[in-house]
């Protein structure tokens, strides 16, 4: 029994091996086997729990997109994920609205990548949504289904699509849709009650060009869905202007914006080092300023200001650039002056000399509409206005010269005549542009001496002129000339018809071409 006892009171003490279990191996086993059984059990616990009850199920996510969209969503299939992301993955997405005229928005996307972190995945908080392959179809602009934003529970930390294509459809199906690439949108954190900030990379379909926009939008005005703010800047870049009809050039703008969708505020600037008309010789530096409104709900612009610089010329604009709901495409109307400009630089745009025709002082207020019409630009141009040239001389030297030859005999100096002095040109009147014709009427010319007063046509594609009127001269004709001339003239000088100074006044026409124009006059 003492052998027994002391066997016992040798060995560790059982009640120390109860409070430290650490110091038995045996123990630390048990308890990282039970720690390790524990841990199991709360796995296979979770997963049963995860997929049983896992918010990332089909009828959910179709359920949370047609709320958010207010569309009917359709899957050509669906799988949940769970390595390396959890989440799902959604193949032939199709969203679809539609309104009455079978006015609808249609959106297919190849692949609809959800992700999500576990921990917050039960809160309806996502960590991402990838577009990839999205193609949306929309009516009209401004003619489509309207939509009511329903709130959303669902948080989204980053949605991101990649190569996109966003197509307008037209009111005639005949025409090709305007389409927008759309190379990479990023949108941080999209949740109902917060704007969302962004990045958008697109290429510009009319002119094409490259656009990088930064900036953030919302929250959503869920009572009026134009007032939703917006606001940013913008960088267009590689910009082709030889897309339109009548000019060409390369592009590239700055600015900044901000207001609600229906009435967004633009600032910016314009550079094209090279700008031209088609099939012209210069290529001249041009640069702008303008402020804008621009309602996005149905792309029409408001032009408040614009200030251009066309080498040392200053031309200011406003006007309107609109569509109507019924038809394709939109009419420009532009109001724009020009005051104390450089008649010189307008012409280099048409000439191909090195020299333009004409300096002068060029004064103009004019106010043009282009119709949308698939027409040639000099041909739907509508345009009226009055214009000047001032201190106007010509740079061809023939040309000069028989101005102020004219100027000579006008003042009765016919010696002068062989012999003229330099003399400026006065030039103002009034056209109206239409069907590619400029149409003047009360044109007057007007040297030192002389005067005329013209009406016709200029035929802006053929370069033909038709003018016609009458020249008024302070001298009467005899004192205009010398020698038999002179004689001939005095014998019949109580027959010909005289102005309201006394001198001469006979009808004078200009035809031909701009490039060959022949002059006449029938003084009896």
């Amino acid at each position: 029994m003492r052998d027994t006892l002391d066997s016992l009171s040798s060995a560790t003490p059982y009640r120390e091996t109860l409070r430290h279990p650490s110091r038995d191996p045996e123990a630390r086993s048990r308890i990282l086997i039970a720690v390790l059984a524990a841990s199991l059990v709360a796995m296979v616990l979770g997963a049963f729990v995860l997929v049983g009850a896992y918010p990332l199920t089909q009828a959910n996510v179709i359920q949370q997109l047609e709320q958010a969209t207010g569309s009917t969503v359709r899957f050509g299939s669906f799988r949940r994920t769970y390595f390396p992301h959890f989440g799902c993955i959604a193949e032939k997405v199709i969203l679809r609205r539609t309104a009455a005229g079978n006015n609808s928005t249609l959106l297919s996307v190849e692949s609809l990548i959800i992700e999500a972190n576990p921990a917050r995945l039960f809160s309806k908080h996502l960590s991402l949504i990838r577009l990839e392959g999205a193609h949306a179809v929309f009516a009209p602009l401004g003619t489509g289904p309207d939509w009511q934003p329903t709130p959303s529970t669902v948080v989204v930390d980053e949605f991101e699509a990649t190569d996109a294509l966003l197509e307008f459809t037209r009111h005639d199906s005949r025409i090709p849709p305007v389409s927008f690439n759309i190379h990479q949108f990023l949108g941080h954190h999209l949740a109902t009650p917060d704007p969302m900030r962004f990045e958008l990379q697109i290429q510009n379909p009319t002119p094409p060009g490259e656009v990088h926009v930064t900036g953030s939008f919302g929250p959503w005005n869920k009572n009026q869905l134009a007032e939703t703010p917006i606001a940013g800047k913008y960088s267009f870049r590689r910009a082709d202007l030889g897309v339109f009809q009548a000019i060409q050039g390369t592009l590239s703008s700055d600015g900044r914006f901000e207001g609600p969708l229906d009435n967004i505020q633009i600032e910016g600037t314009t550079t094209t080092p090279e700008f031209s008309l088609k099939n012209a010789t210069h290529q001249l530096p041009l640069t702008s300023a303008f402020h804008a409104q621009v309602d996005a709900t149905n792309g029409d612009v408001t032009l408040d200001r614009l200030r251009a610089q066309l080498m040392q010329t200053v031309i200011f604009s406003r006007g309107v650039i609109a569509q109507r709901r019924t038809e394709d495409g939109k009419t420009a109307a532009i109001d724009f002056a020009i005051r104390s400009g450089r008649i010189q630089d307008l012409l280099f745009l048409f000439v191909a000399e090195n020299q333009a025709p004409l300096n002068g002082t060029f004064n103009l207020n004019a106010t043009a509409v282009i119709p949308p019409d698939g027409q040639p630009f000099l041909k739907k141009l509508q345009m009226s206005g009055d214009f000047s040239v001032d201190s106007a001389l010509f740079t061809q030297a023939q040309t000069q010269q028989s101005v102020e030859k004219l100027s000579a005999l006008g003042r009765g100096d016919a010696r002068q005549a062989d012999a003229p002095d330099r003399v400026v040109t006065g030039l103002q009147g009034h056209a109206v542009v239409k069907n590619g014709v400029a149409t003047f009427s009360d044109l007057h010319f007007r040297v030192p001496g002389a005067r005329a007063k013209l009406h016709g046509t200029y035929d802006l594609i053929s370069h033909r002129i038709n003018l016609h009127g009458t020249l008024f001269m302070d001298a009467q004709l005899p004192k205009a000339t010398s020698g038999v001339k002179s004689f001939l003239l005095k014998a019949i000088n109580p027959l010909l018809k005289k102005n309201r100074r006394g001198g001469a006044e006979f009808p004078v026409s200009i035809t031909g071409t701009y490039e060959s124009p022949s002059y006449s006059a029938d003084p009896v």
